[in-house]
């Protein structure tokens, strides 16, 4: 159900990828999560609309990229030596083209936070907002279905007609290692890259 949420979670955005890959047809983009079968296919959005807002972050200490996981359109980054375990939380960072201005966010919010609500009755939906260190708005969606090992969380930094995504798959036993630490858990890692992106140009 998880998975399901990925991707229907971009039930409303254009052109954006979480994970899986896009497939172009005549008239739609058909998006296929890499944990599921699910397909979703919505309207193409003209090629020429599509954004050009890029950034810069800071991953936490103790993250490294891992290649063998990593696309042309997401950076997928583990933990120490966790690229060599099978159940590993990763952080994943990307762009997401959507249909909203900077000043739209909170109908970007709404829309995203609806999807996730009515298309994943198994799983726990919660939601906050915070300002980025460049005091960009950040929404934080939290996807936690308790019959999983993990839970998928979803940090968006609003841009004009782009958010800058980090998608954090934390596994509960690393969370609460780290907790017991008195280490920052992935989602709080997460969190942290997210509070440290910077737009390369003002939208």
């Amino acid at each position: 159900m998880a998975a399901r949420a990925a991707v229907l979670l971009l039930f409303f955005l254009c052109g954006g990828r979480l994970s899986g890959m896009t497939v172009q047809a005549e008239d739609a983009v058909v998006l296929i999560s890499a944990d599921s079968e699910d397909v979703t296919s919505e309207t193409a959005v003209p090629e020429e609309t599509e954004s050009t807002l890029t950034g810069t972050y800071t991953m936490a200490e103790g993250w490294s990229e891992d290649a063998d996981q990593s696309t042309d359109g997401i950076t997928v980054y583990v933990q120490g030596s966790g690229a060599a375990k099978e159940e590993s939380s990763t952080i994943s960072c990307s762009y997401l083209d959507t249909n909203y201005s900077r000043q739209e966010y909170e109908q970007l919010r709404d829309m995203l936070t609806n999807n996730l609500i009515y298309s994943n009755v198994d799983a726990q939906i919660s939601t906050s907002a915070v300002y980025t260190l460049s005091m960009d708005y950040l929404y934080i969606v939290l996807v936690d279905d308790s019959s999983e090992d993990y839970r998928n969380i979803y940090n968006y930094v609003v841009g004009d007609y782009r958010c800058f995504c980090v998608q954090v798959k934390e596994y509960r036993a690393e969370a609460e290692q780290a907790q017991a630490q008195d280490q920052d858990t992935p989602q709080e890692s997460g969190q942290k890259v997210a509070e440290s992106f910077v737009w390369d140009i003002s939208g």
